[in-house]
């Protein structure tokens, strides 16, 4: 059915029959009477789904054909069982991995991310439910500015927009609107997918106007008051019928598309690479691993497909046993290292060889592991089989798609520096590891990028060159040690000069190069500088910048091994909102990120925020959280019952 018959269609509906297409809820009713059957949308769209290998595993992958697969396997999973999307798939941002929800999120960084969400989203037989890129910080005032806005958190939708099935608003706040409820932040992100994709609200938001706000947005989780309160507003003409008809119309390209995917035969291509050892990112080793005898294992045994076989310990009980090196297996850290814990790795690295393996879930304060012989973060780990063989025998080939600081206090997200204005929160183009390689270090543990491996690698014959919009960085890689491993190049492009303030030290290009000892390969990886532009606010367009460019190669944001200069004869003037007269703070590389309030609200155009507003629909219902964790805690695996709980404790219940 093409759009001209789905239109034709919708002229001869009645009223009752659109709304029962556009009023909300988890299942799109059936129309009889045009022949529209119904469809159920993917359970992953409500608020409590976790779904393993996590997103975070899969950013720490650095691997868009490993994307693909996981993708297209969960999409055929949702055909074979009528669904009508995929799933949900995040073009958002890690701005705090230490949050329990970082897990949800690819990377910190806009173009990995970009790259990911559209390997993910395109190679599927089915189409995916795009989050927006403004989530993560539902319970703050946040404010960005408009480069900010554009070049990181809605830089990832831009990109892969194309390949989205819905867009999923996001119930959060940003420069003191709502998302879901916003005309004008909806009318942004729906111009970077399909016209025939639907919009949806949040899961459980019951606001009438949001219903048929926008461009049509079909409510997620709406009941028969809900519904009927939509109705009433057209009636009434609170609500111009026409945008009924345009939530109608994405809604029944969905219900026509899907209906379309199950007369196809699907194969399920289960992934070629194991997604642990991919995802597991080796963070230290002072030279114990690989380990040469079978370890001593302490977790939760309940956490571990097979705990029993490798006589898994609690973690409290390692200090009755002796000999041998510890392997303690941590997977309780929702919030914060336990003390008991914290105190048996301490008497443990004070007796002997001791690994401490972090176990799903983002980032945590490492403190307690100082001292320690080697520390892994594994975001997905079923089996304590899959963590023997990585300390013992197959080294771990993942990498940080995040900063990790000493505490949750250091990242921009969590910054109180203007507290005496209210409850504000400021983000600049200056975050991740953007904020961290171009000005204070002090407080990075491990950079973006970084993981060990079992092997050494170097870089030889390292040459640039430069034709119109495309740089072709060439060298070659030689793994120089005694083991085989995977080594992943990343190439990070700076502007020279004062033109604009935050092109600097960003990811350009990656590339994983798996080599035995002694191997070298030639590698080739072609950056577009098209998606280095930043945005020129006065014409509202990106705009590839002109000038003197010096490219970073190594193997981390920090690891930088070689570097080469080149001038890029192309762009014009930008309006990049300030310049180094203006504001000396954005351009102060080197030193602490401490920009004025005048600095920023010239930038903003607007005051900040004197006093935050109180968002008391964001408090999740008491009763509400204590029957769904009741629930929860027997129908979740218990692998993954932290994650559940914790979005069920901060999901607003409105």
């Amino acid at each position: 059915m093409d759009i001209d018959r789905i239109r034709g269609a919708i002229a001869q509906m009645k009223l009752n029959e659109k709304l029962a297409l556009s009023g909300g809820g988890t299942v799109v009713s059936a129309v009889d009477r045009k022949n529209i059957g119904s469809v159920a949308l993917t359970d992953e769209l409500l608020p409590y789904a976790v779904k393993e290998p996590s997103f975070i595993a899969l950013g720490c992958t650095f691997s868009e054909t490993l994307c693909a697969k996981i993708g297209k396997a969960r999409s055929v999973d949702a055909a074979r069982s009528k669904k009508a999307f995929g799933g949900v798939v995040p073009c958002g941002l890690i701005m705090d991995p230490m949050r329990q929800d970082a897990c949800e999120f690819f990377s910190e960084d806009p173009v990995l991310t970009a790259k990911l969400v559209k390997s993910y989203a395109s190679a599927g037989v089915i189409g995916y439910v795009f989050t927006d890129a403004l989530g993560q910080g539902r319970y703050v005032d946040r404010t960005v500015d408009s480069r900010a806005l554009y070049e990181l958190y809605l830089y990832p939708l831009i990109k892969a927009g194309k390949h989205a099935a819905a867009l999923q608003l996001d119930g959060g706040y940003l420069n003191g609107k709502r998302v879901g409820a916003s005309r004008t932040i909806c009318d942004i992100v729906s111009s970077y997918i399909p016209e025939y994709a639907m919009i949806m609200t949040q899961y459980g938001d019951v606001t009438a106007e949001v219903g048929i706000s926008g461009n049509g947005a079909y409510q997620l989780g709406a009941d028969n008051a809900a519904k009927k309160r939509i109705s009433h507003a057209v009636v009434n003409g609170e609500i111009f019928e026409n945008k009924l008809n345009r939530a109608v119309e994405r809604t029944l390209n969905t219900v026509v598309r899907t209906h379309e995917f199950y007369k196809k035969p699907f194969d399920r291509d289960e992934p070629t690479v194991n997604i642990v050892y991919d995802s597991s990112v080796l963070l230290e080793n002072n030279g114990t691993l690989p380990l040469a005898v079978k370890p001593v294992y302490f977790g939760d045994a309940n956490k571990f497909d097979d705990a029993a076989a490798y006589g898994l310990s609690p973690i409290n009980d390692a200090n009755k046993k002796r000999g041998g090196a510890k392997v303690f297996l941590i997977t309780d850290y929702a919030d914060g290292i336990p003390e008991a814990t914290a105190a048996a790795v301490a008497e443990s690295v004070s007796t002997g060889k001791t690994v401490v393996v972090i176990c799903g879930g983002g980032a945590t304060p490492l403190g307690f592991a100082k001292g320690a012989d080697a520390v892994l973060y594994c975001p997905y780990c079923p089996t304590v089989y899959a963590v023997e063989k990585m300390l013992t025998e197959v080294s771990p080939r993942g990498r940080l798609p995040f900063t990790w600081c000493r505490s949750a206090a250091s990242y921009p997200r969590n910054s109180e520096r203007f507290a005496e204005r209210g409850d504000f929160r400021y983000e600049s183009v200056f975050n991740g590891y953007s904020l961290f390689n171009n000005f204070d270090r002090s407080e990075v543990m491990y950079p973006f990028g970084h993981g060990l491996d079992y092997a050494k690698y170097e870089i030889t014959k390292f040459a640039c060159t430069y034709d119109r919009l495309t740089v072709t960085v060439d060298f070659v890689v030689k793994n120089v040690g005694a083991y085989a491993g995977t080594a992943l190049c990343q190439a990070y492009v700076t502007l020279d000069g004062d033109a604009v303030y935050g092109l600097s030290g960003r990811l350009a290009a990656f590339k994983r190069v798996a080599l035995e000892a002694t191997e070298n390969a030639a590698v080739r990886m072609v950056i577009d500088l098209n998606d280095l532009s930043v945005y020129d606010e006065r014409n509202n367009e990106f705009v590839a910048v002109g000038g003197k460019y010096r490219v970073d190669l190594g193997f981390s944001s920090f690891d930088i091994r070689e570097s080469a200069e080149l001038k890029a004869p192309i762009g014009s003037r930008v309006n990049a909102g300030l310049n180094r007269a203006t504001a000396p703070s954005y351009f102060a590389y080197g030193k602490p990120f401490q920009p004025t309030a005048p600095e920023i609200e010239k930038l903003l155009r607007v005051p900040f925020i004197k006093k935050p507003d109180e968002h008391p629909e964001l408090v999740p219902d008491a009763n509400v959280v204590k029957k769904l964790l009741k629930k929860a805690e027997k129908t979740t695996p218990p692998r993954l019952l932290p994650s559940v709980r914790y979005k069920i404790k901060t999901t607003p219940t409105d």
